[in-house]
């Protein structure tokens, strides 16, 4: 066999092997797979990404929490839950071990998905001149939130699926939706993966491969 054949047999295999693992890793984020269990409060604290499963640079800052109050889930000003809320989880995150700058991932789940976004609608605020859409939505509806408030070098994120609402703020972003999309997608797939019995995988190392590469 000669080596031209050798390579376009190998090459052949290669994207074939892909193309299956592509289809495997893609089946659980459809938009039309919304999120529809009700998350018990460890399956929310799985979910969450870790040490490792987050962008590059970034760690840990005391580790994984539970939303005990639901005002968290909504808009700043707000002291009290809002309607449907069920419970929630965070994780806070520091770049290269210096709190400047910080990242917050936050689970937020209702007992409906009317419930659950009408939360989305408030939590994401009255800033329409600062929302951004992204590129591809993540789950049902997705939008970013450049400079929030008085901020001058943050995005924040929201994502709704179903019942469950998920929030990635950044600090240092300087006005790029990137780290956030990548956050969102992988958070959205690790929930998933636990409605669907698995163990949460998902990183945002690998959406940011995945985009890499399209």
């Amino acid at each position: 066999m000669s080596r031209t054949r050798i390579t376009v047999t190998t090459l052949t295999a290669f994207l074939s092997l892909a193309a299956l693992t592509g289809c495997s890793s893609d089946s659980g984020d459809e938009p039309g797979k919304p999120l529809t269990k009700q998350f018990e409060q460890g399956e929310i604290t799985q979910a969450l990404p870790g040490p490792g499963e987050v962008l590059p640079g970034w760690e840990p800052y005391k580790g994984k929490r539970v939303t005990s109050e639901g005002q968290y889930c909504t808009e700043s000003k707000k002291e009290a839950s809002p309607k449907g809320w069920v419970r929630g989880g965070s994780a806070w995150f520091m770049y290269n071990g210096s709190t400047d700058n910080m990242m917050d991932v936050d689970i937020c789940l209702f007992d409906t998905s009317e419930n659950a976004k009408s939360a989305y609608t408030e939590w994401k605020g009255t800033e329409q001149s600062k929302e951004q859409a992204p590129k591809k939505t993540v789950g049902e509806e997705t939008v970013f939130v450049v400079n929030p408030g008085l901020s001058e070098n943050s995005v924040d994120g929201f994502t709704r699926s179903g019942t469950v609402n998920i929030r990635v703020k950044i600090q240092g972003t300087g006005g790029d939706t990137t780290g956030v999309q990548d956050m969102l997608t992988a958070t959205l797939k690790r929930l998933q993966q636990v409605q669907d019995g698995k163990r949460a995988t998902a990183t945002a190392g690998d959406e940011a491969a995945k985009a890499a590469k399209k």
